[in-house]
Parts: structure tokens; C-alpha cells; sequence
């Protein structure tokens, strides 16, 4: 069964969990991803890049400094020297011993428990064998194709890989306001658009979905101990939280992704309308 990304107009929005739910779990972990399915959230982000031994880690900074035990450039290490570096302990006593996943043993799980993945490509340079190893395995494991989408800022990449595999289904980002926002993602062949709050105007999300594009909205982790919505008051002096709502309310939005499960249902729900 193909996972179903953008189901609004039921009544359903992904709670998207930004790297796992990476409020309480380490980013981009198992525990991060098996924390969100158990929080009955069915929708992950993920960032993927390529070993020196063109292995495909899921791991978001292009170092390892900040979440591992090691240092040094990811397509630099192989994965044998990743596994040799603990990603868990830095946010955790608790989470001591934790390995660096490959995206091929994510996807595998993901399709198993019905997880639908947004799959970001941070891969800057070696982006031939990116797509070699990435092309593989979609190829290689049974109905990948059906649980992934393929994000990232380089609309250009991952055009690459939907010549390859053209049923592939892409997000791209948006992060300003274009002079012609939907002729910019409908250029990028796009079946799904991510934006944050700042950049977002309800013309364009009401053209997006007049054009049978998906809509994923990306909030802010929590911050001065406040919520996304209540910094988006600090910073612009406008009610985040109920413009959000009515978009919600209006089918607008497909997806909402955060690193805090609880606070997206939550939010979801404000809206009268189911989280998955």
C-alpha cells in the first residue's frame, strides 16, 4: 500500500517529525524514529548523505562533531569508522551506544510500520555516486518508492534522480517569497512544497492546492522557553498560532513538521482536525 502524504482534504495532517522526534531522543537515531512511531505519529523526516566508502548514513551536518563522540566530514569517514562513534551519548547518559543508521536499513523499517519518510539529500559534492547508491536502493528494496519523498534545497539534484526514476515523488523548499511562487515549484517538477511560517501567505498556499500540490509547513524548534508560534509573535506582532489554524482549518496544509510530536497533535488537533 503507497503511504499517503497529503490527505488534508480528509481531515488528516502528518505530524512530521523533524529528524525523529529529536525532542527527546537523539537526532536522526533509531531511538528518534522509534520514539515517533510510539508517540502514533507515522511521518518522519530524514537527512541522508554519502560515506567516503559510499555507504548512505542518515545524519544531518556535514561534520560529526556536534552529535557523535568523533569529528571529521562525513564523505570522508567510511562506515566502519562511523560505526566506531557513539550518537547517543551527547544528548544522553541514557542513549549511550547508539550507531549511526543507514538509510537502507530506515526504509526498510519505515515500510515495514507503515512510515512515510521525507528524505532530505544534503549532498554537496560526489553527487554522481549519491544518486548511483541512492537509484540502488530504491531499486533494491520492494515498494521504496511508495514511502519516500526526496527533499532538498538542490531542486537540481534531485531532478537528477526523478529522470532516473521518474514515479519518484519530490519536495522542495521554499524559503523566500517568489515573484511567481508556483511557477517556481511547478518548474521543479515538485509534488510536494515546504515552507516556514514567515514565508508563507494564504494565496499561495490556495494556488498550491488548486494545482494538487502537497503543502508541508516547517516550525521552529522551541526556544526562550516558548512555543513556534509564540516566537512568530515576538518577532512579527502578529497571531501565528490562529493564521496556522485557519490555514489547517481550510485544508491548507498537508503536513506540519516539528521536532516535538506532542506539540504538532496537539496543534493538529486545535485545528479539529486528526493528526497521523
Amino acid at each position: 500500500m503507497k503511504f499517503e502524504f497529503h490527505n488534508a482534504k480528509n481531515g488528516i495532517v502528518l505530524a512530521n517529525t523533524h529528524r525523529g522526534y529529536c525532542e527527546i531522543y537523539p537526532e536522526n537515531t533509531m531511538p528518534a524514529f522509534e520514539g515517533a512511531l510510539r508517540a502514533n505519529t507515522h511521518c518522519i523526516e530524514i537527512d541522508i548523505q554519502l560515506t567516503h566508502d559510499n555507504q548512505l548514513v542518515v545524519v544531518h551536518d556535514h561534520v560529526v562533531d556536534r552529535v557523535s563522540t568523533g569529528t571529521g566530514f562525513v564523505d570522508r569517514l567510511t562506515y566502519e569508522e562511523l560505526l566506531e562513534l557513539d550518537f547517543g551519548i551527547k544528548f544522553g547518559e541514557e542513549f549511550k551506544g547508539t550507531k549511526i543508521p543507514l538509510f537502507s536499513d530506515v526504509l526498510t523499517w519505515a515500510i515495514a510500520n507503515g512510515v512515510g519518510l521525507i528524505v532530505e539529500a544534503k549532498q554537496r559534492i560526489r553527487q554522481e555516486a549519491f544518486i548511483d547508491c541512492f537509484v540502488d536502493i530504491l531499486r533494491t528494496i520492494p515498494h521504496a518508492v511508495d514511502f519516500i519523498q526526496l527533499l532538498s534545497f538542490d531542486h537540481v539534484l534531485i531532478n537528477r534522480v526523478k529522470k532516473i526514476i521518474p514515479e519518484l515523488a519530490l519536495q522542495v523548499v521554499t524559503l523566500e517569497r517568489y515573484n511567481n511562487q508556483l511557477e517556481c515549484v511547478l518548474g521543479s517538477n515538485a509534488s510536494c512544497v515546504c515552507f516556514e511560517y514567515e514565508f508563507a501567505h494564504i494565496d499561495d498556499l490556495r494556488a498550491y492546492k488548486k494545482h494538487g500540490l502537497g503543502t508541508r509547513m516547517y516550525l521552529h524548534a522551541h526556544s526562550n522557553n516558548k512555543t513556534p508560534t509564540e516566537n512568530y509573535y515576538d518577532k512579527f506582532g502578529v497571531d501565528a498560532e490562529e493564521e496556522i489554524l485557519s490555514w489547517i482549518r481550510e485544508g491548507l496544509i498537508d503536513i506540519i513538521s516539528h521536532d516535538d510530536a506532542s506539540y504538532m497533535i496537539s496543534l493538529i488537533n486545535k485545528a479539529n482536525m486528526t493528526a497521523y
